[in-house]
């Protein structure tokens, strides 16, 4: 538990930035193509490292995987920020501006032409980073965890 709470804020600064990188909403695109930097690079690499890469792999394995799989992304995220190779046509980006389509739902559905960044897109774009977000989330269970309920035996709830 403390390791996670050591990590945690660490693990939202990446989500945070790396979302930022991944979201194909056209105003935030031109944005971060010109104000990139390398700490949203790094951040991106700590999540593949993170979720892309099996938890009990050996160190020598594991940096062979990372050699391959983080220019592989910042390919990817090339032709996606260029708006190249499989990302060319119109129709997807009238999608991700109309703001019915969430960025990960967009990537799910436009991104399946790549190796790594439809698998990292879609996993940091579907995540609650804000507070306002998870309490809304956790309105719907609310009901379910009622002072009435709990005090219920466990034969009738």
């Amino acid at each position: 538990m403390l390791a996670w709470k050591a990590s945690r804020v660490d693990l939202l600064y990446d989500f945070d930035r790396a979302a930022f990188l991944f979201s194909p909403n056209r105003t935030v695109q031109e944005y971060v193509v010109k104000n990139y930097a390398q700490a949203d690079k790094d951040a991106a690499e700590r999540l593949i490292a993170k979720w892309l890469i099996p938890e009990r792999t050996l160190r020598t394995e594991r940096s062979r995987l990372m050699a391959s799989l983080v220019p592989t992304l910042w390919k990817e995220w090339g032709e996606f920020c260029n708006h190249t190779g499989g990302y060319e046509k119109e129709y997807m980006w009238i999608a991700a501006c109309d703001g019915k389509t969430p960025p990960h739902l967009w990537h799910s559905y436009f991104s399946g032409h790549t190796k790594v960044l439809q698998k990292l897109a879609c996993r940091v774009c579907s995540k609650v980073l804000g507070i306002g977000s998870a309490e809304r989330s956790w309105k719907k269970f609310k009901g379910n965890l009622s002072a009435e309920r709990s005090k219920l035996s466990p034969k009738k709830a």
